[in-house]
């Protein structure tokens, strides 16, 4: 196949996946679609292999790729054109939880089944034990929400309109829900059409062959990169969770190793056993974000397909780990440990490849949600927003603020969106002075966001964490500021709020404040230039005192630097 084909058939590919999302962006029901989208579509070819994704979430690609084997095995010789099915178990065919939602399409042309379309979409309630189903103190899956098997959401075009029915009849918010998942399904058949024009154009074979030429070179390009990388094993990185919600105060380890071994890396994962509380991570989503994460820093400008599983290997704990839990253990708050092993998976690969890897983001995004009854509509809402942290600090320059892991691509609640649909006010949302870890080069900053509650009553769930151990940085930075929050700040009723909180009853006007926190550094703090400094100071950043405690930078009450009281600070400090 020429250079121009190849190149032409597969953007087209790409395109059409992109446009599936703005699709989905323009259909969705909830706020989690429409402002946070937190969804993502991919095309796979016949063989159930990933050739295109949209808008890349990492979390989303190890599910939905084993989604499309297990419809291809559960339903083999019984898929029909117009026919889309529906999963969330996350044991049956692995999925992150039970609220993200996948549908899959199949694709014919000419009477053959030539490709699928997939997409995972999160649901802000799906039945379970608490408002907003996902909830920071649950025991086992069952609790989770409502579990679907490989069914057909729709046959031969028509809805399965039984299916809906039960659906619907497990949810809190069925109008919402519903209305989602229909624009999944209805999204995936806009995406056929689009599929039988190119392969009209450029016929099925050719664009087969182009997929597959794809993945042989992003396999190429990506052990070309590694074969730069000495061999030898770097690690092992720890880092832990908090606690898992239900035995609070009680860590939970996760390490990784990284064997560098001619074109092939190899991460060797270890972790404490299975929680009791929802922290455990099915192993088909750690492996393909660990996957993104070396596809981001060897072959960044290459992307995301099959091929790129082909040059990596990842090994797991024994079945009953936090990292390879054992049915049917719970799973709802993925993200936590899928962030924790992101940071360990980093930290090693910056010792194999220094000057090209940032530091770990700051591992402290997640969830809250709240439901209630609107009193400006009468019926029952559920809230459902995701927060970041900081980015890490990169080899050369500072992290971004406000922004989340490598693995976790999704975006904030815009707060006019979220005033006009639910019975909240936010009073504050902002960057966390001295939040982010101190460095060379720091870390980008956490947020705080601050709601007030509206409605009479309404339940609030919480599930993050880095409230005890911080994001640690690379070579010699200091740790970030930890996270935090508070319950009814500066009222006679304030009090401290843990990381995982379940069914969490309010009333009106009660106040939760959430402090993020930040990334982190990259370096010696001491090493930072002193303008830097003062430049964060001057922006609100920094304050004056952690510019001293944290950098050894000292500044005049009119915030110009004190270089001769700076450079005795700093000499005392190394010394």
């Amino acid at each position: 196949m020429n250079a121009i084909d190849l190149e032409v058939i597969y953007q087209s590919t790409l395109q059409i996946a992109r446009e599936l999302t703005l699709n989905m962006l323009r259909t969705g029901y909830s706020t989690i679609i429409k402002e946070s989208q937190d969804f993502t579509f991919a095309i796979f070819d016949r063989r159930g292999r990933m050739v295109a994704q949209g808008v890349p979430q990492p979390l989303h690609i190890g599910p939905l790729s084993a989604q499309v084997n297990e419809i291809r095995r559960v339903f083999a010789g019984k898929i029909e054109p117009g026919d889309a099915f529906i999963v969330n178990h996350p044991y049956r065919a692995c999925q992150n939880h039970a609220t993200d939602v996948t549908v899959i399409s199949p694709v014919y042309y000419d009477g053959k089944l030539i490709a699928f379309i997939g997409n995972i979409a999160h649901k802000p309630d799906l039945g379970g034990k608490v408002p907003g189903t996902n909830s920071g103190d649950a025991t086992d899956l069952f609790q989770e929400g409502l579990l679907i098997p490989p069914l057909k959401i729709q046959r031969k075009g028509l809805i399965n309109e039984d299916l809906q029915e039960m659906i619907c009849a497990n949810t809190r918010t069925p109008d919402v829900t519903w209305g989602d998942i229909k624009a999944q399904v209805n999204t995936n058949t806009y995406g056929l059409d689009k599929c039988a024009e190119l392969f009209r154009k450029h016929g099925a074979e050719k664009v087969l062959q182009c997929w597959d030429k794809w993945m042989d070179i992003c396999e190429t390009e990506l052990r070309r990169e590694i074969l730069k990388v000495p061999d030898g094993v770097y690690g092992p990185e720890t880092d832990w969770i908090d606690d898992d919600g239900v035995e609070l105060g009680k860590p939970h380890r996760i390490s990784a190793t990284l064997v560098v071994e001619g074109d092939t890396l190899h991460f060797m994962l270890d972790s404490d056993q299975q929680a009791r509380g929802p922290i455990n991570l099915r192993s088909c989503v750690s492996r393909n974000f660990i996957q993104c994460c070396v596809k981001m820093i060897f072959i960044p400008k290459l992307p995301v397909n099959e091929g790129l599983s082909r040059p990596i290997k990842v090994s797991y704990p024994p079945e009953g780990s936090l990292l390879n839990p054992r049915y049917p253990a719970p799973c709802n708050m993925y993200v936590r440990p899928s962030q924790m092993t992101t940071s360990v998976v980093v930290r090693t690969l910056a010792r194999a490849v220094p000057g090209r890897v940032p530091a770990p983001a700051s591992g402290a995004g997640g969830s809250l949600s709240s439901a209630g009854i609107n009193p400006r509509t009468g019926r029952w809402y559920s809230q459902y927003e995701i927060f970041n942290g900081g980015c890490g600090a990169r080899p050369d320059q500072d992290g971004p603020s406000a922004m989340d892991d490598l693995v976790v691509n999704v975006m904030n609640g815009p707060v006019e969106a979220l005033e006009t649909e639910f019975p909240i006010r936010v009073e504050n949302y902002e960057l966390v002075p001295d939040s982010a870890g101190a460095g060379t080069f720091r870390g980008g900053l956490g947020t705080k966001r601050t709601w007030r509650i509206l409605a009479e009553e309404s339940t609030v769930n919480l599930r993050t964490d880095r409230f005890q151990h911080s994001s640690l940085g690379l070579f010699g930075a200091s740790p970030a500021l930890p996270s935090k929050a508070v319950l009814n700040p500066g009222m006679d009723s304030e009090r401290p709020l843990t990381s995982k909180i379940a069914g969490l009853r309010l009333k009106k006007d009660d106040v939760v404040a959430w402090q993020l926190a930040g990334g982190g550094g990259y370096g010696d703090p001491l090493q930072r230039d002193p303008a830097r400094v003062q430049r964060d100071v001057r922006m609100g950043y920094v304050t004056m005192e952690g510019a001293r405690r944290d950098y050894g930078v000292v500044l005049h009450t009119d915030m110009s630097l004190d270089e001769d009281a700076t450079r005795l600070l700093r000499s005392g400090r190394a010394a």
